[in-house]
């Protein structure tokens, strides 16, 4: 082979191994960490390849979906995809990298050490001219922030009311009583005690008391006075007749009184009769259903007090 033609094979491998090698700095490996991705897209910018660091970052988080997912390397990677766009003359583009990157993170501010004064100018002017937008962006956050938070602890008490619910259910048990027609029988309202109505039991039996009690005394009274009858001398008809007449009046209208209101009451009680009532008692919970009891905290104070000849030391815990 003729050593010209041999030496222009030389040089054009040359060249393609040379053209391979600036295109594999530009494209990230998979496999590897946003940051390692980022860290070999920024020496293209810290060599001043603008163009080349462009299309890099173009390919890197330019386009859907994205090679780099981790918030905080995306909010740097446009800084740097920004600054190398002003490198590169797109300044329109480079503002707008910027405005995505304060839209993710409003209080963001980029290194003056590592970007040029330039890059810094322009980030402050978008920022400026953002400053509405985040301001409201930033209140949106707030507002649905304490959304959230009245939402959990709206939440955290309506589950508090339902557990408490849950544990008045389960600490009451529901207990039956049949009724007896038998007792409905008794006066003295006894029946409607038993059906629940205490006001027309204690009116009834009031009544009956009442009308038994003038009856007994009535009838006390016409003994006594036909006990007298028999006394020496005996009194006078004209003044012991008229009261025996009231007493034995007023004993017999008692006394059918006194059965007249009696039936009423039985009556009343055995229409009104209730078979059977249900009533709550409470009952302790089930262990399983018992909230779990708070652990005593464990404790250490220091001790000492004086002896004779020295002092004492020691240790007081609680378990």
């Amino acid at each position: 082979m003729p050593p010209a033609r041999s030496s222009l094979l030389i040089l054009g491998f040359l060249v393609g191994l040379a053209c391979l090698s600036g295109p594999a700095l530009a494209q990230p490996a998979a496999g590897l960490s946003d940051d390692a991705k980022l860290a070999r897209v920024i020496t293209l910018y810290e060599t001043g390849k603008y163009g080349d660091c462009v299309k890099a970052f173009s390919g890197l988080i330019g386009a859907e979906p994205r090679q780099i997912s981790d918030p905080d390397v995306l909010e740097r990677a446009r800084m740097y995809y920004a600054a190398c766009l002003i490198g590169n003359g797109q300044t329109a583009d480079a503002e707008e990298q910027m405005r995505a990157a304060l839209r993710q993170n409003p209080t963001m501010r980029p290194d003056s050490l590592v970007f040029p004064g330039p890059v810094i100018d322009r980030f402050l002017q978008v920022k400026d001219a953002l400053k509405v937008e985040l301001a409201a962006a930033e209140a949106k956050k707030r507002e649905a922030a304490r959304a959230a938070a009245a939402a959990a602890a709206a939440r955290t008490a309506a589950e508090k009311r339902r557990v408490a619910r849950l544990e008045e259910l389960a600490s009451q048990e529901v207990q039956v009583e049949k009724n007896s027609r038998w007792v409905a029988a008794i006066p003295f309202g006894a029946g409607q005690f038993q059906n629940r109505d205490p006001l027309l039991g204690y009116l009834f039996l009031g009544s009956e008391v009442l009308l038994a009690g003038t009856a007994i005394g009535a009838m006390v009274i016409q003994l006594d006075l036909n006990a007298r009858a028999d006394d020496d001398p005996p009194p006078d008809p004209a003044d012991l007749n008229p009261k025996l007449d009231a007493a034995h009046q007023t004993m017999v209208i008692a006394t059918w009184g006194f059965i007249g209101v009696a039936a009423v009451g039985v009556l009343q009680a055995q229409l009104a009769f209730v078979p059977e009532l249900k009533r709550s008692v409470k009952k302790p919970l089930s262990p399983e259903l018992r909230p779990p009891a708070e652990k005593p905290g464990v404790s250490l104070l220091p001790m000492a007090h004086p002896t004779r000849g020295g002092g004492a030391f020691g240790v007081v815990g609680r378990f």
